[in-house]
């Protein structure tokens, strides 16, 4: 019965963490800021929603005109080349929706297309050497000399990939901003 009362101790305590602003933040908000703020961050600007909710439960209501006004111009800090290039090679493709309409999207979007790239060339690389990690291992446990010239095999492949992926990636990093 223990563990039954200390999870309902831990649901407000998780479902808090949910919430967009507290209430404390919701009764100084300076609207204007929080739309700057979340739009220089890439926020979508459809986050004033969960800023109403939550802060309605304040009692307090978002001035909506301040947050657009502010969102407008944080947006337009965010959507470079620069921030498209970071996005894509942290690998937020979803960023590009928020950009879209926006005067930097064309730029955003080459680079974040860009970024994209490097990204999956990462991810290949990584995946190369866990998987050549693994074979290594096999190896040095096999007793069978015809399973050893297979992983053998496979293990030059491996490496012949991974050459061809660093020059790749060193290619692709010479499209950044």
């Amino acid at each position: 019965m223990k563990k039954h009362n200390a999870l309902l101790l831990l649901i407000p305590i998780l479902l808090a963490g949910c919430e967009s602003m507290s209430v404390s933040e919701c009764k100084v908000a300076d609207w204007g800021r929080v739309g700057f703020a979340d739009g220089s961050r890439g926020d979508e600007e459809r986050r004033i929603a969960a800023y109403t909710e939550d802060c309605g439960k304040a009692g307090v209501v978002p001035n909506a005109k301040l947050y657009r006004y502010g969102w407008d111009q944080g947006i337009v800090q965010f959507c470079t080349p620069a921030n498209g290039w970071r996005e894509g090679t942290e690998g937020h493709a979803s960023k590009a929706s928020v950009c879209q309409g926006q005067a930097g999207f064309v730029g955003f979007s080459r680079y974040l297309e860009a970024g994209l790239q490097v990204h999956k060339t990462q991810e290949q690389m990584h995946h190369n050497a866990s998987e050549s990690e693994r074979l290594q291992k096999r190896l040095e446990e096999s007793k069978n000399d015809d399973e050893k010239k297979d992983l053998r095999a496979d293990l030059r492949q491996l490496d012949r990939d991974q050459v061809r992926l660093r020059k790749r990636m060193t290619e692709q990093t010479l499209l950044g901003p």
